[in-house]
């Protein structure tokens, strides 16, 4: 088979990263992705009331420009939320060193920021740096760099890529992403950016990204905590010479859609398994429910439950607290009606215990995936959401992220 592309080799885009000083450990914190011209971009951000500036500044220049950009700067290690006025120039002033470099307009740069709130940017660190990941592009080893760029509390990259044909030709869609920890499903609950070769419109890739965030990346919860710079960023650059996608209907906007999915689901796999302490990935599907929301609310609160997860962390069955959950999750359960399994044995059948293996299961909860199933036995609506256990690796993380 093909090596599925990644995003350092995307046709029409040029990537680098370098170390700015903005991480102690002295690992690649500053990464400049540059589109050879003016590329469709599209974004899906925070629904958190408190928003960074880099957040509120990339929706400006997205708006302005009606989705239209040449640049995206990512600084990993301060975040630039809760700095006030000062931590809003500071955005704009890293939109502009970008703009200046690259030869274009500072409203077709976006900016994105991760790390630790309420800490100022060091602008002489970014201005340098950006400087040096301008002079870097094009060279493989720093276009490779920008994956680890933008990790902050996270063990490794997180990269996916496929291929689709749109109208006979060839595209590639490829993304990356970083988040650990303050993820929750809320519109993005990361950091993730997504480059395509094909011909799309702006307001057909607004549509195609919000289409595939939905089932993926807002299906994606480690703590319950909605981060203050959550963003996703889709960018076409229309290099694969495609007939150009105008509407998101249709066989070809279906197909990019379809690849747009597969990349951020399989990003969402990453993010789950390298969550903050987590041992595993575990997916909660429930079915049965009486309507979508109802199915998504039930999944959510289990999936967030720290009972829960703590049980999944030490290869518990104890099937007690995931009934517990569904029950005060605002889902209409009816306890008669409720089937409960776990790594496909069922613990729970329609209000009593179900005769089960316990040490079997347990066996079963030790494997790095873990699927939990929920039948609320009331509709045909069905929901699924990633996430993981929660280990004493989690609060050590926490408790010494800011020292």
């Amino acid at each position: 088979m093909p090596t599925p592309p990644r995003i350092a080799d995307m046709p029409g885009w040029r990537l680098a990263a370098v170390s700015a000083g903005l991480k102690q450990s002295g690992a690649p914190d500053l990464g400049l992705i540059v589109a050879e011209r003016p590329a469709a971009a599209a974004g899906v951000f925070t629904r958190n009331r408190v928003q960074a500036a880099p957040v509120r500044l990339s929706r400006t220049h997205l708006r302005r420009t009606g989705g239209a950009a040449r640049a995206v700067v990512v600084n990993a290690g301060i975040a630039n939320a809760c700095t006030g006025p000062q931590g809003r120039r500071d955005a704009l002033a890293t939109a502009r060193t970008a703009a200046e470099l690259v030869g274009c307009a500072p409203e077709q740069v976006l900016v994105c920021s991760t790390g630790l709130i309420g800490a100022r940017l060091p602008m002489d660190r970014v201005r340098a740096g950006l400087a040096q990941a301008h002079a870097r592009l094009g060279r493989p080893a720093a276009a490779r760099a920008f994956a680890r760029a933008i990790l902050t509390t996270d063990t490794r990259p997180k990269q996916a890529g496929v291929r689709v044909r749109l109208n006979g030709r060839a595209v590639c869609v490829a993304g990356a992403a970083k988040g650990a920890g303050m993820i929750a499903p809320d519109m993005a609950t990361l950091l993730a950016f997504v480059l395509t070769d094909a011909a799309v419109a702006p307001g057909t890739l607004r549509a195609l990204l919000a289409e595939a965030v939905d089932p993926t990346l807002n299906c994606l919860t480690v703590d319950g905590d909605t981060s203050t710079n959550d963003t996703c960023l889709a960018l076409a650059s229309g290099r694969a010479g495609n007939r150009p996608v105008r509407s998101p209907r249709g066989p070809d906007a279906r197909a990019l859609a379809g690849a747009f999915q597969e990349v951020l689901a399989e990003l969402t796999g990453q993010l789950a398994r390298d969550a903050e302490g987590a041992g595993r990935l575990v997916r909660v599907r429930v079915r049965g429910a009486r309507s979508p929301g109802a199915a998504q609310r039930a999944a959510r609160t289990v999936a967030q439950s720290p009972l829960v997860k703590t049980a999944l962390a030490g290869a518990d069955p104890n099937w007690g607290r995931i009934v517990a959950a569904l029950g005060r999750s605002g889902a209409g359960v009816r306890e008669s009606r409720l089937r409960v399994s776990i790594a496909g044995a069922l613990l729970f059948d329609r209000g009593a215990p179900a005769a089960f293996d316990a040490a079997r299961v347990a066996r079963a909860m030790r494997k790095r995936e873990v699927d939990l199933d929920i039948d609320l036995g009331q509709g045909q609506a069905a929901a699924r959401i990633y996430t993981c256990d929660l280990t004493h690796g989690y609060i050590t993380i926490n408790a010494e992220y800011h020292t």
